[in-house]
């Protein structure tokens, strides 16, 4: 099985190289990948202890950030590295501050794995979720460092608990030292296939949206364009998503509401043409922005406007501090819905598409009666109207809401008090 395994990484590794010659994303991770042992190598001092976290993407992140940040008031004296494999969460936080080293993962061959495990020793290794890299983790626990997973989950239908996949179930026994789940379920599944280091932890992600709720005072832009309105908030929404609610903007929008949409994809033209398919007054972001930096509260300019289109990234979980009520995109794609737990923090309504099976927290939230979903445009229509038109409906969930996130778990703190690295 590690033949057909190495195998596989040296397959993907000439896909993506074929793919890089027109896809950006591919080439980007080809382009960063290179002299990667001269980036790493440079940055470390062997004197130095070394923290490092790995995380799949900018979600992964998320998860994992929580943990990073306690870990380095704890131990102030160790560096921080941070790798990511997708150039979807590198590009982001290639710049973050926290991390005194950030960098691509390298593939998992045998090569590269074991030249990694040459030049960096860190004291732990801490994986966000998931991506279990066969090479890379033997290699690390091979030269003695101590390797985690933090807000883990698994199913019944992954690889690890089917007949064929025994290889990959012995990977992880033998390599992890240490399982932090975010349920009792996938608790219960690595029990039942003799992996016994597991914690029960809950998911940090519900420690790092409440912080971001406690520290983040509402933008002042956006208050302004409220005024005495109320507020729906649409965040990374999608194509699929967007055949929702532009249809609602343009025939069904209430006088007394007001909406600010934030796309998943914030390309020029693509920003140009939804605010071509709006008949309201729309306002983009970026001629906002320029106003904003001279000093300036165009309150003329957001009296007037009813709907702004944030053609940025990074203001999305801030802006949910002032909304009414929110719809996440992503739950018409095969990838499934984004982060519902942002808006719900702030005690909004939550509306999302289909697919969300996939997502715990969306599942708890479902139950707890804050975030509903939706199948079709008529239906999008209904539970839309039936919150915006009961303001006492609204504060009955938002009270349900605070109740549900004072109830989870200090995840965060139930993992750093189980690391002891001195």
């Amino acid at each position: 099985m590690q033949f057909l395994y190495n195998i596989s990484i040296q397959c993907y590794i000439v896909a993506i190289k074929i793919a890089a010659l027109f896809m950006p994303k591919a080439q980007k991770a080809i382009e960063g990948r290179k002299n990667w042992e001269d980036k790493i190598a440079s940055a470390v001092n062997s004197k130095d202890p070394w923290i490092w976290m790995h995380c799949s993407s900018l979600g992964e992140f998320e998860q994992g950030r929580p943990v990073l940040e306690a870990l380095k008031k704890k131990y102030p004296s160790y560096k921080f590295a941070l790798s990511f494999f997708s150039p979807s969460g590198y590009e982001i936080r290639k710049n973050y501050k926290k991390a005194d080293l950030i960098f691509y993962l390298p593939f998992d061959t045998p090569k590269n794995a074991k030249k990694l495990a040459e030049i960096f020793e860190p004291k732990i290794w801490i994986l966000a979720k998931y991506d279990y890299w066969y090479n890379h983790l033997k290699e690390q626990h091979n030269i003695g460092t101590n390797i985690i997973v933090v807000s883990a989950i698994f199913r019944q239908n992954h690889i690890y608990f089917k007949p064929y996949g025994k290889w990959f179930a012995q990977n992880l026994k033998q390599y992890i030292h240490h399982f932090f789940v975010q349920d009792k379920a996938s608790k219960n599944l690595l029990n039942s296939i003799d992996i016994s280091r597991v914690t029960f932890s809950g998911d940090t992600r519900f420690d790092r949206v409440k912080t971001i709720a406690k520290n983040t005072p509402p933008l002042i832009w956006v208050e302004k364009f409220k005024s005495n309105q109320n507020l729906i908030v649409i965040g990374s929404s999608w194509k699929e998503d967007e055949a929702l609610w532009i249809n609602f903007i343009n025939n069904k929008l209430p006088n007394d509401w007001k909406v600010i949409v934030a796309p998943h994809e914030i390309k020029s033209d693509k920003i140009q043409n939804l605010k071509e398919s709006l008949n309201r007054d729309t306002l983009l972001y970026s001629d906002l922005k320029r106003k904003l930096e001279k000093g300036e509260i165009p309150i003329a300019l957001l009296n007037e406007a009813k709907v702004i289109i944030v053609d940025t990234i990074g203001l999305l979980s801030t802006i949910y501090a002032s909304a009414d009520l929110a719809y996440v995109g992503g739950g018409f794609n095969k990838s499934g819905v984004h982060n519902t737990l942002e808006p719900a923090v702030f005690g909004v309504p939550v509306i999302i598409g289909p697919n969300y099976e996939k997502f715990n927290e969306v599942k708890l939230l479902k139950s707890r009666g804050v975030l509903f979903s939706i199948e079709n445009y008529q239906t999008f229509e209904n539970v839309l109207l039936e919150l915006m038109n009961s303001a006492e409906k609204r504060k009955e969930i938002q009270h349900k809401s605070k109740h549900f996130f004072a109830e989870q778990l200090l995840s965060t703190q139930i993992i750093v008090d189980s690391i002891d690295l001195d």
